[in-house]
């Protein structure tokens, strides 16, 4: 019994592979974890302060691709610990229930789109076109 357990969690292993972020996608994440500190109130309707915990969601996974385009290391959204945490029970919890998340915050390409737009105001260095592109033509 305990091969089979093996064998099954190294072939998920396997199916988890993905290339590591390059620099721009590390400074990516690097920035979407500084930002959300004074705006995350504003995309989750000022439902949560300014000071809020919150998480890094990878939409679709960090090795998901759209339209031959790699975007899982760029398609990231900071969401706070209740919605997003894989311990919370939050009924709007998008990695328990996406449909509740969504259905109550719009899509994550919208809420994506959103926060992009508001980071490149603040002067922040956005995804190039193609990969933006690509991102908000997912059905997320």
């Amino acid at each position: 019994m305990q091969e089979i357990l093996t064998i099954i969690t190294n072939v998920s292993e396997l199916k988890m592979a993905n290339k590591p972020a390059n620099t721009a996608q590390k400074q990516w994440m690097k920035d979407i974890s500084e930002w959300p500190y004074n705006n995350i109130h504003n995309m989750y309707d000022g439902g949560y302060a300014q000071d809020c915990n919150f998480q890094l969601h990878h939409v679709l996974g960090r090795s998901a691709k759209h339209n031959k385009i790699a975007i899982g290391h760029w398609f990231i959204i900071p969401v706070p610990i209740d919605l997003h945490d894989v311990n919370s029970n939050h009924p709007l919890n998008v990695t328990h229930s996406k449909h509740a998340f969504t259905d109550r915050f719009g899509k994550q390409s919208e809420l994506f789109g959103w926060m992009v737009h508001e980071m490149e105001e603040d002067g922040y260095i956005v995804p190039n076109t193609d990969v933006y592109r690509a991102i908000m033509g997912t059905r997320a």
